[in-house]
């Protein structure tokens, strides 16, 4: 399986690494208008593109990974399925639900397998949550609390209106995860930073999310921390309490109402690198021409939500859905 790589950026170099160690898989192209950042993969064996376009069309490759600015995301998926090419997007899907909703019906269209990047659903210690949820072990879920916060990188991660600033980027992980989980939303009531404004040096939103049963979540996105990148849940139901900190080792720490009483554990998850486990799963899913774990469409709702939020943000309004 050969494989061109759009973005040479940090997650680009994820891409090209996570791709690069599975068997008979081989990344044969990167791309990227940046000289200085393509420059650091003249020397690893791949032929290097300024033009995305002319990669897509040129590199001979089977599949095409997309780990640019969410502003491109779009009209490079939509090209490399037109060309007959399968790929793996970085998440959010789009920037627009327009845009969404036409990467899907080019992915039907070519037959070609459109994943996108949702690595939540591959994270051992969000799976084990969402098996809480379902299976009743937390009595009835009443409201879930998130953060992801991580410090912006690059100046795309500013410009809200091309890319979607902390909504698009951070919560559209936590959005995807609950609504797998949760079930369909009802409501979202979002403040934030970006109220009026194309640009903002370190986005910061907060959310509030209404489930259709009645789950509230508390979401929490922000671009503007000081230090390292941390993600935090804790969800709460009548028959106990679940929470996780990736600060704390990885550790899951639960608290249970059990008929002899509080039960107080801990439990420490294999934590295999999600988006290893991610990039696995759809290489198999091509190679052996079956469905992805997360089709395209199913990657429609959480990009629905994170437009709702700023739709809120910039109303000052909740969105009824």
């Amino acid at each position: 399986m050969k494989v061109a790589i759009c973005g040479a950026g940090d997650m680009g170099g994820v891409h090209f690494d996570t791709f690069s160690k599975i068997e008979g898989v081989k990344v044969v192209a990167v791309s990227d208008p940046d000289a200085p950042k393509l420059g650091a993969f003249a020397g690893k064996g791949v032929k290097v593109y300024a033009s995305s376009e002319e990669m897509i069309d040129k590199a001979g490759a089977d599949v095409v990974s997309i780990a640019t600015p969410t502003a491109f995301h779009a009209r490079l998926a939509i090209r490399a399925l037109s060309r007959g090419l399968h790929v793996f997007c970085e998440k959010p899907m789009a920037r627009t639900v327009a845009d969404g909703e036409a990467m899907v019906r080019a992915a039907k269209d070519a037959g070609r397998t459109l994943a996108v990047g949702y690595s939540l659903r591959f994270h051992e210690a969000y799976r084990v949550a969402r098996d809480y949820m379902m299976s009743g072990r937390l009595g009835r879920v009443g409201t879930v609390r998130t953060s992801r916060c991580a410090q912006a990188t690059s100046a795309w991660h500013d410009d809200i209106e091309a890319n979607g600033g902390a909504a698009f980027e951070l919560l559209t992980h936590d959005l995807d995860w609950l609504q797998w989980s949760l079930g369909p939303v009802k409501r979202v009531f979002a403040r934030g930073l970006a109220r009026g404004r194309k640009t903002v040096d370190g986005d910061y939103v907060l959310a509030v999310v209404r489930f259709a049963s009645g789950v509230i979540a508390h979401l929490e996105g922000s671009l503007a921390e000081v230090g390292e990148f941390y993600a935090t849940y804790e969800i709460a139901g009548d028959g106990g309490l679940i929470s996780y900190d990736t600060r704390k080792s990885g550790v899951l720490q639960m608290r249970l109402l059990m008929s002899e009483g509080l039960r107080v554990t801990t439990d420490t998850p294999a934590l295999e690198r999600p988006f290893a486990r991610q990039i696995a799963s759809f290489v198999a899913a091509v190679r052996e021409g079956r469905s992805y774990e997360l089709s395209a469409e199913e990657a429609l709702p959480a990009l629905r939500l994170a437009a709702a939020v700023l739709e809120s943000i910039d109303s000052g309004r909740p969105v009824i859905l």
